[in-house]
Order: C-alpha cells, then structure tokens, then sequence
C-alpha cells in the first residue's frame, strides 16, 4: 500500500507528546482560531458521498408489482425510505414518515407556505371545502380572539362558511403562543399553514402528537421573479417594496438580498444573513424526503389531488367540486373550436387571481436567469431533488387509497432470511446508480435512483482524498486547532479504552452527554457544556451525541467544536469515523486519528454471543439467541467486512474491490496510531504518548493498572474484567464466551465472509508493529507475528 509520499515507518521522527490532555498540564484549544478554521469546508461531493451509505440488501425486498396478500409493495415505494436516516431528532420524534398512512385521529397536518409557490391559493381552497385552518386570521385584532387563553374555532366572515382557530401559526410568536394554548394537542384544526416549518414542527408537535407535512414547491427562479414583480405593485402587503417598481431585474438582482437559498434556510431553522452549506442542503434533503408530501405549483392538478387524500377530503363532494372549479382544479367540459376538440388540454396551474400577477418570464441562460440561480445555488439544487420526489411519491399517496398498509423501512427486517440469495435485480440496480441519474441510465433504473436517500447518485467507489485532507497524518504535529478522533470499533475494547480515560479525568465526547437522565441536554438549542455524570468518577462528557448521523449533523449545527467559548475536550469517540471526519472536521481543524482494533472474526464471534442475550441493546437480535455459533457463521448476517466498508464509505449492498481494501490500508498506514486489543497495555502506554497524558501522575497510574493489568497479554481479551456469562450490562460492557477455533467450519466461513477485513486486519499488524519507533522513547515494544 502507498504512503502518500510518506516515509517509510521506521524512519519516521519518534512521536513527541505536546503535553495536551494531561491531567497537569490540559489547556483549551483556541476557539477563535477554530472558529475561524470551521469557515473552510470540503468538497460537497465528499460530504454526500460520506453521509448516503446506501443499505439495498440490507432490506427484507421483493422485487416487482405489489402483492397484497403479504403487505409488501413493489421495489419503488420500499426504496423511498430505505436509506439511513439522517434526520434530525426533531423530525424524526415529532413527525410521522412520508409511508405512514394518514391518521387524522393522531395527526395534525401542516402547509409549509413558501411566498409566491401557490399556498395562499392552497389556503383559499382548503377554506373554500371547509376545512378549519390555523393561519395569520386567527388572531386578526379585527375579530377579537387574539387575546384568548384558550383554543377558539370561530367564522371570520359571516355567510361564508369557512371556519379558523383563533392563532398565527405563521410566524414565530404565534407559534409559541398556540403552543400555549395547545393547539395542537385541541384536535381542532384540519391544516395548519406556516412560513417557519423547522421552527413550527419543533414547538407545536410532539412524540404523542405528530404532524404530517405538505408543501407546494416552485422554481426557485421563477419565485424570485414573481416576489420581485409582485412586491413592487402590491400596496396592500406589509412587505410592499415600492422602490422595486422602477428597477430592472438585474438591478435588483444585484441587490443585497437577505432571502437567498430561502428554502434551506427554512428548512434548517437557520436565520437569514446566516451562511448555510452543503451539510444544511444534506439536512433540508433528508426532511424533505423523509417528512413531506410533496407539491409542485406547475403541476398544481395532481399535487392538490394527493394532498386531498392525505387530508381526508371527500374531493367529489359537491362542495369540493364547486370550490375547485372556481380555483381551476377541475378540467372544463371540451369545447369545440374549428371543429376539434379541447379535451385533451390538461391544466397543471390554479388560478386565484387577488393574489398572482403576471410578469416576464426569463429563459435558462438569460443574464437575469443565471444572476438568480447563482445567488441560490442550494435552493435549485434542492429543488431538482424534490422533482424527483414528486413522481417517486405517486405509488405510495395512492396507497393510502388501497387496503394495504404502506411498509416503512422501520418495520422492515435488516437480517436477510436464512438461506435467501441476493437477486440479480438487485445487483443490477446496485452498479445502475453509479452514474446519476441521466447519464446513460435506463429510465426504470433511473427513476430507482431517484428514490435513493441525498446524493446516491454521486459515484460510491472510494472517498475522494480531499476527505482524508480532514485528517491529520500520524507524523504531522499536533496544532490547537485538531482535536483527536477515537474510531470505536464495535466489540474492540473501545469501550474499555472510554472508561480508562474518564477515570483519568478526560472529557470525552461520545453519546453519554445527551442522556435524559442526566438532565444537561434539552434539544438542539441547548447550550454546549462539559459535565462529570457520575460522583465517584471525574471523567466528563459533552452533551452531545456523535454516535449516529443525526446525532453528528445536530452537533455540527450547534457549534460543537468551533463555537468560541465551548468546553475543551480531550477527544471525540465514534464508531462513525467517516462521517464524523467529514462533518465535524474541515482540512483546516483536522482530526488526529486512534484507533483499538481486533481481529475481525474474534470480533464477529464476540458480537454474535453479545447480541444473543445483551436485550438492553437496540441491536438485540432474538433470533440469534437460540443459534449455535456454526450454523450463525455459516451465511453472511447482515454485515460483513465492517472496517473495510466504514473507511472507504461503502454500504453493506455494495461489491467491495481490491481498490478498496488498498484504500483503507493506505488510511490506517497515513492517519491512524493503531492500538491492539490483544496489545492493550502497549496501545495504551502509546495512547497516552499521543494524548499527552502525564503517566506520572498517581491517579493516572493507578487508572492504567486497573484497566490494562491482566496475566496473559497475548491472549488479551475484552473478557478479562469480567469472567461471567452475560447476564446484565457491567462496567466494562465484555463477557467470558466461547470462542471459534481457528480451522474450524465456523473459522472458514467468516474467514470468507470478512475476507477484506482480515487482510486489511494483517496490515494492521504490521503497521502496529512499525509504529514502535515513533514511540521509542519508552521501553521496547513488543513484536507481534503476522497471521
């Protein structure tokens, strides 16, 4: 494996503690320089390529039509949420999911406004097939509810027969004053309209009390164009801009306009003025795809047409026929003209003529085109991806009408069955997204690619080497702007490793910090603090969670790492290495990389007895607990070569290649000081050289002898501190199991099962044994052999 240009290992300068971390000697990172070295960011494509692992066999699928006597549905609509979920906690607790059908009884809907794309015509044609609304009128000081303590239904309007709550949803105020007053929780609005979707579904709802979002979407351009148009004339608006009347649109283009990438904005909760990145596009994707119903204003017809069905609305009503008609929802009788019918012309547009105004339509390529699609770059390509979303979510809002239950990715099975074989559809599809979703693809195919979760369609072979530039290389000097980066490998020793240094004193960012029992993490507002959980320990944690991709992307949005005045921390701890890399690092605040590894099949084997009887884990698998190890490794479970995949970001459905297992020697050998778990006294004293710490120290040694002490180094096992069989979660998480005998069946098959692991795991070996000269200045190191 190539070094990069690197020297080899044992001719690299001895590692040299920069005496950070120490419990003598620890000092805060500078956060106005990280601060200023957040600003730099990476290539938008590494970051998607980072965040959308894609899991196609992961999932229990059938491919073809729907078959309802089972429940299952076709290829199309169980790929639409089949990706990891990347939402954050707020969505993904107080929202229900695009393939839950719609419960009126449990659920309360919500019409994301967006200015100029057709929701003040949705909202004039929901009031018009009386439906009770929530919006700006509720709390008009002309009808006097505005000052009510309590929830009101009332009619504005005498002789209209249209009905609101006495609250504005619309802006932000107003939201926290229906929060009050339950409005939500009252059951009496049939549609809640609001221009604050982020802000609205994190105040009103709850886990108790979800919401469902819709939305009408237009072109970014065009809706520029149409706010700019109509603001200049329209008197009667608060936000009426009459200086706009007289100016061309380039000279307004050329304004300093405050509402640029709006819809990201939005989406993210994050103020205008507010810079908004890649990893806020990576955001407004997943809550778009996951959470709404989506509309296009262009195709105003079909979009209505699922919104009634997710609503409830008796569309053929006569009422609901009256009401569209005068809004142009419902195709006129044909008319003959020159003898020819006009039937087969279709509208696609409402009309409601108070509020729309017309104006110059400009092509793709115009001086004024281009000037305000450059200054929304995020917004358009948001857009393009909800295009898609739209003629993704056709089979599923139809299902809703049927008598079958729309299968969400939760209820699905992650374990293939026992004995079942990856189908050549599958495959097919696989290798089909590789090159977008247009470019040579075959319509079926690319129409499966569209339902993929943000940014499938980028190439998935490798990460692109501007993401490793997140990482500092192991021979590079420490600088006050890295923070060192623990990459937990499951049933490793991570844990143990965790639990040393918390009882050296550490602060540790992991996912402990957001844990309801200790009280220091409130939501995605609340203040980043360092904390000592536990009284008889003075290890800290940060309240964040870097252990999961929502968990990552809210710690990114709150600062976590560059927010000046931020608690120090001695090092981030996840089993999200790539992610983490690419989200809460930068090529200018880079992550100095560790890592405890294991031999691939003693940690399959591990895991196995672990998950057959550890029921307090999520991961729990009770259909392993009744499996004898042999039959268990006989057949692939669900994951196989885990290090290999998480360095070089590929998903579990996807081929690995010689390529790659090069790829993730060459970042362990460049970016990572490699510890062994059955070298953990050894990793350890080289930990401590890399972190700084003052060995010295009485705590800190008495800390090392309770964690490394043991009387057979070469058989180290996460078992030594707790020779009982597994029967409830203890202090050091590892249990006394039997283990695979090497040449037996059960050896040979998960031999061939994490093949790449195990390569990649000898070169670990050796490189763990050419890191001894960079830590010289203590006593020998001890060999290990090569398998």
């Amino acid at each position: 494996s190539s070094t990069r240009g690197m020297p080899p290992i044992s001719e690299r300068e001895p590692y040299r503690s920069h005496g950070r971390g120490s419990r003598s000697s620890r000092s805060s990172s500078s956060s106005q320089s990280q601060a200023a070295a957040r600003n730099g960011k990476g290539l938008f494509s590494a970051i998607i390529l980072a965040l959308c692992i894609f899991n196609i066999f992961e999932v229990d699928i059938h491919i073809g039509q729907k078959d309802s006597s089972n429940g299952r549905r076709s290829l199309l609509s169980t790929l639409y949420l089949a990706g990891p979920s990347t939402l954050l906690p707020w969505a993904q607790h107080h929202l229900v999911g695009v393939m839950d059908r719609p419960d009126p009884k449990a659920e309360t809907a919500l019409f994301w406004h967006i200015p100029k794309s057709g929701g003040t015509t949705a909202k004039r044609l929901y009031q018009c097939m009386g439906q009770t609304l929530a919006h700006r009128v509720g709390a008009d000081p002309r009808y006097g509810h505005d000052h009510d303590a309590e929830i009101v239904v009332f009619e504005p309007h005498g002789g209209k027969d249209w009905k609101v709550v006495n609250v504005d949803t619309t802006i932000k105020p107003g939201i926290l004053r229906a929060k009050q007053m339950g409005l939500v929780q009252s059951h009496t609005s049939d549609l809640i309209f609001t221009m604050e979707p982020q802000f609205a579904g994190q105040e009103l709802y709850d886990e108790d009390n979800k919401g469902r979002f819709l939305a009408l979407f237009r072109h970014p351009v065009d809706r520029a164009l149409s706010m700019f148009f109509y603001l200049g004339t329209a008197t009667w608006e608060r936000t009426y801009r009459p200086e706009w009347a007289n100016m061309t649109v380039l000279e307004w283009a050329n304004l300093d306009h405050a509402e640029e990438d709006y819809m990201v904005h939005k989406l993210t909760g994050k103020k205008f003025g507010d810079k908004v990145d890649e990893t806020d596009l990576i955001i407004a994707k997943e809550l778009v795809r996951q959470r709404f119903v989506v509309g296009l204003m262009g195709k105003m017809n079909e979009s209505i047409r699922r919104f009634n069905i997710v609503l409830g609305v008796d569309a053929e009503s006569e009422r609901s026929q009256q009401c569209m008609e005068e809004f142009g929802l419902v195709d006129a009788p044909p008319v003959e003209q020159n003898g020819e019918s006009t039937s087969d012309e279709v509208k696609t547009h409402a009309t409601d003529k108070k509020n729309s105004n017309k104006h110059p339509k400009f092509e793709e390529g115009s001086p004024e085109y281009d000037i305000i699609a450059g200054r929304n770059p995020l917004d358009m390509l948001l857009y393009k991806y909800i295009e898609s979303l739209f003629e993704s979510q056709q089979e599923i809002i139809d299902s809703y009408l049927q008598n079958e239950q729309p299968q969400s990715v939760e209820g699905t099975n992650h374990v293939l069955n026992d004995g079942m074989e990856l189908q050549n559809e599958q495959l097919q599809l696989a290798e089909g997204t590789d090159d977008g979703l247009n470019d040579g693809m075959e319509p079926e195919k690319a129409k499966l690619a569209a339902l993929l979760p943000p940014g499938s369609e980028s190439g998935t072979v490798s990460i692109s080497s501007d993401y490793t530039n997140h990482l500092l290389n192991i021979n590079d000097p420490p600088s006050e702007s890295d923070t060192a980066l623990f990459w937990h490998v499951p049933k490793s020793g991570g844990t143990n490793i965790q639990r040393l240094y918390w009882c050296m004193g550490s602060t540790i960012a992991n996912e402990v910090g957001v844990n309801p029992k200790f009280g220091k993490y409130e939501g995605p507002q609340s203040e980043l603090v360092a904390f000592s959980p536990w009284d008889d320990n003075p290890g800290k944690v940060v309240n964040v969670d870097v252990a999961t991709h929502s968990g990552i992307l809210e710690a990114k949005q709150r600062g976590f790492l560059v927010k000046e005045g931020q608690p120090h921390v001695d090092f981030v701890s996840t089993s999200e290495f790539n992610f983490a890399s690419a989200m809460l690092f930068s090529p200018d605040h880079k992550a100095r990389v560790f890592g405890l590894f294991r031999h691939p099949i003693e940690r399959a084997v591990s895991k196995f007895f672990y998950l057959q009887k550890a029921t307090w884990e999520p991961t729990y698998n009770q259909r392993w607990a009744s499996m004898s190890l042999e039959k268990w490794a006989s057949q692939r479970r669900g994951e196989d070569n885990w290090m290999v995949r998480h360095l070089v970001s590929k998903g579990m459905g996807e081929d690995l290649t010689n390529a790659d297992l090069e790829l993730a020697k060459d970042i362990v050998s460049t970016k990572f000081v490699v510890g062994l778990q059955s070298q953990f006294e050894e990793s350890v004293r080289r930990f401590n050289i890399f972190l700084g710490l003052d060995v010295s120290d009485p705590v800190n040694s008495e800390c090392i002898n309770k964690f490394t002490s043991h009387e057979d180094d070469a058989d180290h096992s996460d078992a030594h501190n707790n020779e009982k069989e597994i029967v409830t979660k203890n202090e050091f998480n590892s249990y006394e199991h039997p283990h695979a005998e090497r040449g037996s069946p059960a050896w040979v098959s998960l031999a061939k099962i994490h093949m790449y692991d195990v390569l990649l795991y000898r070169h670990v070996l050796s490189v763990f044994n050419g890191q001894g000269a960079m830590f010289r200045n203590a006593e020998p190191v001890a060999q290990v052999a090569s398998e």
